[in-house]
């Protein structure tokens, strides 16, 4: 049986959490700049990447950290050892979506605002309109999501984890299947979710 080390999981998840983030602002900072430096419109790149992370990117990014962080976790246990902390982990990592989603949002927009100060010369003087931009019902509206798709992570581990785990794959095969069939469930649901909720 493996020592347990319960702050492992926590490690995984934060590292995962600020790499995907980071990386998650910067290519939409190049996308949407690139799309808007066409249009000589600079002054709306933060306004818009700071309310697109505070209300979706920043969830998306908690919910793939959290799966991913899952599996890594799981993957030097030996079954029964697994099945027997599972449900204490399963736990623990709705109670880590919240402050990482928190993390993720500010991660995010940081990120961007490096590539958009870097590659359009946008001023920091537009950070802080572009956060005042952001309302507390946008941060509602990313805190449920990443509620709902932390929760639908946390579902996906309790029934699978261990079956994948017993199917004795290696790592990335692991990592492959686990993120395969979570996206396309987490997009449908994600979907859903975007149509009831305010605009």
């Amino acid at each position: 049986m493996t020592k347990a080390d319960p702050c492992r999981f926590c490690r995984l998840y934060a590292i995962l959490v600020v790499s995907f983030a980071v990386l998650v602002g910067a290519v939409s900072a190049a996308q949407m700049g690139l799309g808007l430096a066409e249009l000589a419109r600079y002054e709306q790149v933060l306004p818009a990447l700071a309310l697109n992370a505070v209300r979706s990117l920043a969830a998306g990014v908690t919910g793939s950290a959290l799966l991913v962080a899952f599996v890594l976790w799981a993957h030097p246990l030996p079954l029964e050892q697994l099945r027997a902390e599972l449900p204490r982990f399963l736990k623990r990592g709705l109670l880590v979506s919240g402050p990482g989603y928190v993390v993720a949002a500010l991660a995010v927009i940081g990120s961007a605002t490096l590539v958009c100060r870097a590659a359009l010369g946008v001023p920091w003087s537009s950070l802080r309109p572009a956060l005042r931009s952001v309302t507390l019902l946008d941060w509602g509206v990313g805190s449920l999501g990443a509620l709902v798709d932390a929760g639908l992570i946390v579902l996906l581990a309790w029934r699978y984890l261990a079956r994948l785990q017993a199917g004795r794959s290696s790592l990335p095969t692991k990592l492959v299947l686990a993120w395969t069939f979570g996206t396309g469930l987490r997009m449908t649901v994600g979907l859903v979710l975007s149509l009831l909720l305010p605009s």
